[in-house]
C-alpha cells in the first residue's frame, strides 16, 4: 500500500506542530513520521529560511525515506510558497491521491493568542516579521479555520477515512 503524505503549513504560531504531533499520536509512531520544518532547518541544518535553503532538498529526501519506511508522513511547517512551492507541489503530486493537504488559516491576533501558550514563545514583533499573508498554494489545499487540535484531526482524519486509504 501506497504511503499517506500529509502537509499541514501556516503562520507560526498557528497550531501547526500540535496538530502534526496529536495526528502522530492517533495513527502511532511505529505508522507515522512527523517532519518538522523548524528542526530541519534550524537544528540540524542550522540554515536561514530563504530560496536556496538546502533544507528543501533535506525534507525532500527525509520524505522519500518516510515514504520506504512508514505508513504516514507528516510534513509541517511555515513552509514558505515563495521557497518551497516547486518541491512541495512535486510531492502532492507524486502522492496523488494519497496526499492531503491543509493551511491553518488563523488571524494574526490568534497566532499571537496561540504563540503565548509555548513553553518559549516568540515576540510579537517576531510574529509580525514571519507573517504571510494568503501564502495559499491554490493546489489541493484546504484552508482549516474556526477550530481547533481536536477539530482539525478530527476533519483530517474524517478525510483519510472517506477516501478509503487507511
Amino acid at each position: 500500500m501506497k504511503s499517506i503524505f500529509i502537509l499541514i503549513r501556516g503562520n507560526s504560531g498557528s497550531g501547526k506542530t500540535v496538530l502534526a504531533n496529536e495526528l502522530q499520536k492517533l495513527f502511532g509512531y511505529k505508522e507515522c513520521l512527523v517532519l518538522h520544518q523548524d528542526n530541519i532547518r534550524r537544528d540540524i541544518l542550522h540554515a536561514n529560511d530563504h530560496i536556496g535553503t538546502p533544507a528543501v532538498d533535506l525534507i525532500q529526501t527525509l520524505v522519500s525515506f518516510g515514504e520506504s519506511h512508514y505508513k504516514i508522513i507528516i510534513l509541517e511547517g511555515i513552509l514558505r510558497k515563495d521557497v518551497y512551492e516547486e518541491m512541495l507541489l512535486k510531492l502532492i503530486k507524486k502522492f496523488d491521491n494519497q496526499a492531503y493537504v491543509y493551511y491553518l488559516d488563523e488571524s494574526f491576533n490568534n497566532t499571537v493568542k496561540y504563540n503565548q501558550m509555548k513553553n518559549e514563545p516568540f515576540s510579537t514583533i517576531d510574529l509580525k516579521k514571519w507573517w504571510r499573508g494568503n501564502d495559499y498554494l491554490n493546489y489541493k489545499e484546504q484552508r482549516l479555520s474556526s477550530g481547533n487540535t481536536q477539530v482539525f484531526s478530527e476533519k483530517i482524519m474524517l478525510d483519510i477515512v472517506q477516501n478509503d486509504t487507511i
